[in-house]
């Protein structure tokens, strides 16, 4: 009898924690705003070219970000480029600390298009496993990503979005 009850108990209870997908997404969408990423990478590619043209703006500048957007899947994976890691890496530094938490994360890279323009974009394995079973090509997604993005001293931008959620 308290194996029967045991089992009941634990049922009922995973029910009332259980969260529902609409509450789960709900969760998502209020900490990845939906922005244009067309606008936002014109945006930083504009401010990239002004910095370039003043010798009086330190070249140097990051910042970390969060946002979801919608985008085409386009079933194209690669190794993620090691400069990419290195901005990724510099961005986590100066904004959240432990780099750390990035390795393993973002060794593979998915091909998505936005608009006319076709990105790589670093995702986690869980998720990369996921999308591929999950999705097929052409498929659009809602994609939530961490942005980063890095403007080095040589004067080279890197708009990153490291994948850490998608819905379809």
């Amino acid at each position: 009898m308290t194996k029967l009850f045991t089992i009941v108990f634990l049922l009922m209870t995973s029910f009332s924690f259980a969260q529902s997908d609409e509450e789960y997404w709900d969760q998502w969408n209020k900490n990845y705003p939906k922005v244009d990423i067309i606008e936002i990478l014109k945006y930083e590619r504009n401010y990239a070219d002004s910095v370039e043209k003043n010798q009086d703006i330190p070249p140097y500048y990051a910042r970390l970000d969060k946002f979801r957007f919608q985008a085409e899947y386009l079933g194209k994976t690669r190794p993620t480029n090691e400069d990419v890691l290195i901005s990724m890496r510099n961005v986590f530094k100066l904004f959240a600390g432990n780099i750390s938490q990035l390795d393993n994360m973002c060794n593979t890279e998915v091909l998505f298009k936005i608009g006319n323009e076709e990105i790589w974009m670093p995702i986690q394995p869980n998720i990369l496993k996921a999308i591929k079973k999950e999705t097929k090509n052409r498929d659009m997604l809602i994609l939530y990503c961490l942005f980063f993005n890095e403007h080095s001293t040589n004067n080279k931008l890197y708009n990153t979005f490291l994948i850490s959620e998608f819905n379809k």
